[in-house]
């Protein structure tokens, strides 16, 4: 398979380790944050998103999700929907996690303010993005178009979790000067 800037082998990319050394800093500074607060609401809200993006660093580095979707695929073997979903994209065993992820984004982008706010807008949509690069990604594995998904889909997720770095950072200050 050919490769790329962004393709280094078959499991590390310089996107990835962007990515995760990024979201280790944004979960880092969420949790941060949260011994700030003195109300309860926000700083639960911290605490979530900032677990969130620490597991999202590991996932980034170690590849979680597709092993959970390879282990989703052994305990599906045969045939019919569930199983040809699995095959498919790892997006589907773990489509409710995903649907959880972008109700709690939902949640702290309502809470956020200004700059904050439009910043997470901007890298849920880039996460969003991801999802389809990943989904149409994955019906063109061993493909040369593959590297192509697999670039943009990299890029976005830098793009998307700098975003949310950048929405954290704001938020923080913001809530500091209140």
């Amino acid at each position: 398979m050919s490769t790329s800037i962004f393709y280094m082998d078959e499991k590390y990319t310089l996107a990835s380790y962007f990515t995760s050394i990024t979201a280790f800093i944004t979960g880092y500074t969420a949790l941060s944050a949260m011994i700030l607060q003195k109300q309860k609401k926000i700083k639960i809200q911290n605490i979530v998103f900032g677990l969130f993006f620490l597991i999202l660093s590991l996932d980034e580095y170690f590849e979680i999700h597709e092993y959970a979707n390879s282990l989703a695929k052994s305990a599906l073997k045969g045939t019919g929907m569930f199983s040809s979903l699995a095959n498919l994209s790892w997006l589907f065993p773990l489509s409710i996690i995903i649907l959880a992820v972008f109700a709690f984004l939902i949640t702290k982008i309502v809470k956020a303010g200004g700059l904050a706010r439009k910043a997470m807008i901007a890298g849920s949509v880039c996460f969003f993005v991801v999802l389809v690069f990943e989904l149409f990604g994955s019906l063109t594995y061993g493909q040369n178009i593959y590297l192509y998904f697999v670039a943009v889909e990299e890029g976005l997720e830098m793009i998307g979790v700098s975003f949310f770095l950048l929405g954290i950072l704001v938020d923080v200050k913001d809530n500091k000067q209140q």
